[in-house]
């Protein structure tokens, strides 16, 4: 008598440990609700990092193109202002010398100015000095001719050194700008990188969350108990007949084909063996006495069973 208080004690508590499990399955399913969730949010995240790492990529090999034009323009730059130098020196070395030339014509032109007054004094020399200047003056002209020409080089050496620093302050710059961007091309691709790694983070996540469920359900399955009808019918501890719900072995699944707990080899509770015996006793043949027999016999047998039953929930709690 004491053990079937102490069994019956421990039936009235399962629906509170019924009650509990349940929320402890509740608060799983919720955590898995919440990682699925966390997933659709990074896999946009991703589909968007993917995008703009897609259009990252052709900006830095654009850039990148980019660059390598700015540098070769810069190299060739470099070389038309190394030239432009060597011109502009050329120029005014022949400058200087075309000048030095100029300054001596014009020494030879008062030497012969100073030796025309002293040949206008001596007329059997005239000749010779009138050739001597003529010659002094031709010299003079190809002089000033030879001083604007390399006046004119000069000026024109000058241009093309000045455009070519132009160039090159030009160059510069696309160089300063080209990698500026592609340091941000760098930034943005170091991003879509990081919302890749959390992306996987997150999948695993939710991958531990779908197991862990899993193990839950399988735990609470273990300790779930149905039993099962003459006519087919699952019944749950409570005496409810469960609409829907399938046997396969041993095992009891809903009508979304998920499973729920266990068939029991006997009836786990009063209410349970009560359902059961009122569905089996629908399936007896209705013949009179034999009937009446039959039921009272069937009754006694499933009571026995309830009895086993009890029992046996007792001895495995026990366990």
């Amino acid at each position: 008598m004491n053990k079937l208080n102490q069994q019956l004690a421990e039936l009235q508590q399962a629906p509170e440990l019924l009650v509990q499990t349940k929320q402890q399955l509740a608060d799983a399913q919720s955590n898995l609700q919440t990682a699925n969730d966390n997933l659709v949010a990074k896999k946009n995240e991703l589909n968007k990092a993917t995008a703009d790492l897609a259009d990252l990529k052709t900006q830095l090999a654009t850039n990148q193109e980019n660059l390598t034009k700015a540098l070769a323009n810069l190299v060739q730059a470099k070389s038309g202002l190394d030239q432009a130098n060597k011109d502009l020196a050329s120029s005014k070395e022949k400058l200087v010398s075309k000048q030095t030339s100029l300054a001596s014509a014009k020494s030879a032109l008062a030497e012969a100015q100073a030796k025309l007054i002293e040949l206008q004094q001596a007329p059997q020399t005239l000749a010779k000095a009138k050739e001597t200047l003529d010659q002094a003056n031709k010299n003079l002209e190809i002089a000033k001719e030879n001083v604007e020409k390399a006046q004119q080089a000069y000026d024109e050496a000058k241009s093309n050194n000045d455009v070519a620093q132009k160039d090159l302050e030009d160059a510069k710059n696309s160089l300063a700008q080209v990698q500026e961007k592609q340091s941000q091309a760098q930034s943005a691709y170091d991003k879509a990188l990081k919302a890749y790694n959390d992306y996987l983070k997150a999948q695993q996540a939710v991958k531990d969350a779908e197991e862990k469920a899993k193990a839950q359900a399988q735990v609470k399955a273990e300790h779930t108990y149905f039993a099962q009808t003459a006519n087919g019918k699952v019944v749950d501890e409570k005496g409810h007949i469960m609409v829907g719900y399938s046997v396969k072995g041993n095992q009891v699944f809903d009508a979304q084909g998920k499973l729920v707990g266990t068939l029991a080899q006997t009836s786990t509770t009063r209410r349970m063996a009560n359902t059961v015996k009122q569905e089996n006793a629908k399936t007896l043949p209705q013949t009179g006495d034999k009937q009446n027999n039959n039921t009272t016999v069937g009754a006694i047998l499933v009571g026995l069973g309830s009895l086993l039953g009890l029992g046996a929930l007792g001895k495995r709690k026990e366990d």
